[in-house]
């Protein structure tokens, strides 16, 4: 797994807003299974005009390298470890600028200055 990896995943069973169903997430932590058994993904929820005015998603356009079937979104705001034991299968990547994209919006979740996360 390396850093925006896109892989689906089942996220059940959840609680309350999380979440749910098998979906797709990007891993935000590559190069960690060597040691842990945790990924820290974001998940990628339907694409929504909602979500444009909204800092805390980053919006994907479907194409070959990344897998994607449909406009989407990565809902920065429900970041979380996931067991191994959750991935079903790789389906893609994303670039560099949209990596860089989904780190600004969590710096802002964080209120942390984005201009340290590049």
């Amino acid at each position: 797994m390396k850093t925006g990896d896109l892989y689906r995943v089942n996220l059940a069973p959840t609680m309350g807003d999380e979440i749910r169903k098998t979906r797709p997430v990007i891993v935000l932590n590559g190069g960690h299974e060597k040691h842990l058994r945790l990924a820290i993904v974001a998940p990628i929820t339907a694409w929504s005009p909602y979500w444009e005015e909204n800092p805390f998603f980053v919006t994907l356009e479907p194409n070959a390298y990344n897998g994607l079937q449909k406009k989407s979104s990565v809902d920065c705001f429900q970041i979380r470890a996931l067991s191994h034991k959750r991935f079903v299968n790789r389906i893609g990547s994303i670039t560099t600028a949209e990596i860089d994209a989904i780190k600004k919006a969590i710096a802002l979740i964080l209120d942390i200055e984005p201009e340290n996360c590049d």
